[in-house]
């Protein structure tokens, strides 16, 4: 009796339900996934990376997955291949420190966060021809600009990747006052073009940081 239920259902089915069928319910499906992406990337923008850092989910210890992009995790080979007669340069206090050391081990794994911390870190890998620079400037104030601005002036000693950012120094050595935000500001304002010049010729990226106080 089991087997004759089944047998009438089955036939049941496929009366209503043929391959053919099936193939423009799966085209449908496809077809309205389309829209869906094509409507958020109308609403979001066409750089859908964007939200790297601001949308997303953790899949598991320390595993970011943003809701726009796939995250790839670069083998040693892919990032020194990526990274071919490349100089990249982090420049700021302790939060950039950390992503210079993250990055580095990206390309050496051996590499170790030892010296004193608050002084610049050289890191060179003369196979792949890749050089990574940490240079300490824990404060937007002439000191870095000058830094900067050496950059902009010669376009040999420029690297092709900048990421910069400094606040929390400031916040930690004014307590947080209204003066030292007025001149964060200052200071901040008056690099802006420099960093903006030298966006033109190399990738400049400035973090934002927390308001903690670091080591």
């Amino acid at each position: 009796m089991a087997a004759l239920a089944y047998n009438m259902g089955k036939r049941e089915i496929n009366h209503y339900f043929s391959v053919r069928s099936a193939k423009v319910l799966a085209l449908v499906a496809v077809l309205l996934l389309a829209a869906c992406h094509l409507a958020s990337r109308r609403y979001r923008g066409n750089d859908s990376c964007e939200y790297l850092l601001s949308s997303g989910r953790f899949l598991g210890e320390k595993v970011w997955q943003p809701h726009s992009c796939m995250m790839h995790k670069y083998k040693i080979s892919e990032a020194k291949n990526c990274l071919v007669d490349k100089h990249i340069a982090f420049i700021g206090d302790s939060r950039i420190r950390q992503l210079f050391y993250s990055f580095v081990k990206i390309i050496n794994p051996q590499f170790k966060e030892e010296g004193n911390k608050h002084e610049n870190i050289p890191f060179e890998d003369k196979v792949a021809s890749v050089k990574v620079d940490f240079l300490w400037h824990p404060e937007v104030n002439g000191s870095m600009k000058q830094c900067i601005k050496v950059w902009t002036e010669d376009s040999i000693a420029k690297p092709h990747v900048i990421v910069a950012g400094a606040a929390t120094w400031s916040i930690k050595i004014h307590n947080g006052s209204n003066e030292a935000l007025s001149q964060y500001k200052m200071n901040i304002t008056s690099i802006a073009p420099l960093l903006e010049k030298l966006a033109k010729t190399s990738d400049v990226y400035w973090v934002l940081q927390e308001d903690r106080c670091l080591q």
